[in-house]
């Protein structure tokens, strides 16, 4: 049954194939004849045209009357084939041409609306610009007399002022016209003037801080607080009568204060605690050592309250009024020295 079923299928294949070669070899012999009729009619054109040197037109209206015909040389068609080229030729330059302005107006359009578009913007932002410089200029200002006033209260004070800035070269400068600048650059220009003027402010207000820092430094070194809470001078420093009996003349190197038993002392001054203890005299003593050369001295305590080696602020209480040493009565002695000799302690509180 297999075998019968596979002849059928080799019967139809060949009769299948049989049918396509006879339907191609039908369509080449139509298109080879189809080719040989429209050489022979484009042989016979070619001759013709050669051949004749008049043509005949006929014009048939479509109910066939009045049948008109004309008699045309060839070289009247050679002309008029000619010109009808030519006018082609001509209708599509003009086209092209013409298509071509109409393509670039076009262009042309679209880059004088962005060149507006863009003008606005400029122009907008050349506002924006102008309200920044003025807003910056007033900030400017307020900070040129804020400055001010803080050198004149410094100067009051004794501080030394640091050099201000000349900001000459940066001042404003016009005229009547912009010449070769533009209304964005002499914005620009503006602002390159703001920027360099508030840098040196900067600089300056930096300097006015940093002699400030060292005014408050110098301030906080130097022993200008009273050393007591109250009390009254007793022993001037320089030349006095000795206290225990007054018979010579003894050299006192700072100055006695008087005051009640158990009273503060404070530190006239900050600075590190080189000595705190008894020393001279079996006096209870405490030596501080300031910058700048400066050290205090402060004897004949009650008590101490702070230890060598540690750090106090001026004003701080480092001990308490007393009698120790050699001591007539509660008072407390107070000295200055400047790089390691003693000055008036007067000069400075």
């Amino acid at each position: 049954m297999l075998e019968k079923f596979l002849e059928q299928i080799k019967l139809i294949i060949r009769l299948s194939t049989q049918k396509l070669q006879s339907l191609r070899q039908r369509l080449d012999a139509h298109a080879l004849a189809l080719s040989q009729s429209m050489n022979y009619r484009y042989a016979v054109c070619k001759k013709t045209w050669h051949t004749n040197s008049h043509f005949t037109f006929w014009l048939i209206p479509a109910d066939g009357s009045h049948i008109a015909k004309t008699n045309v040389k060839k070289t009247h068609l050679k002309y008029a084939f000619s010109g009808v080229a030519a006018f082609l030729v001509v209708v599509s330059v003009t086209i092209g041409v013409l298509a071509h302005f109409a393509i670039q107006n076009e262009n042309q359009k679209q880059e004088l609306a962005e060149y507006k578009a863009t003008k606005a913007a400029q122009e907008r932002t050349i506002q924006e610009l102008q309200k920044m410089a003025e807003k910056n200029q007033k900030q400017l200002a307020y900070l040129a007399q804020l400055e001010d006033k803080v050198r004149q209260e410094m100067a009051k004070s004794g501080t030394a002022l640091p050099p201000k800035t000349d900001v000459a070269e940066f001042a404003g400068k016009g005229g009547p016209a912009l010449g070769d600048s533009s209304p964005m650059g002499y914005m620009l220009e503006q602002e390159k003037n703001i920027d360099n003027v508030a840098k040196a402010k900067k600089a300056d207000l930096e300097n006015l801080l940093s002699a400030i820092e060292s005014e408050n430094y110098r301030r906080e070194v130097t022993p200008s607080q009273w050393p007591t809470a109250g009390g009254e001078i007793t022993s001037y420093f320089g030349g006095r009568s000795n206290p225990f009996g007054g018979y010579d003349y003894t050299w006192h190197s700072g100055i006695d204060i008087a005051n009640y038993y158990g009273a503060p002392v404070y530190a006239a001054a900050s600075g590190y605690v080189q000595q705190s203890g008894r020393y001279a005299g079996n006096a209870r003593n405490i030596l501080i050592s300031q910058d700048k050369g400066l050290t205090t001295a402060y004897a004949h305590m009650s008590s101490l309250a702070v230890s060598a080696g540690a750090y106090v602020k001026k004003g701080q209480i480092i001990g308490y009024v007393g009698s120790s040493g050699y001591s007539t009565g509660p008072h407390l002695h107070f000295e200055v020295l400047k790089n390691g000799k003693h000055t008036n302690p007067l000069s400075y509180i």
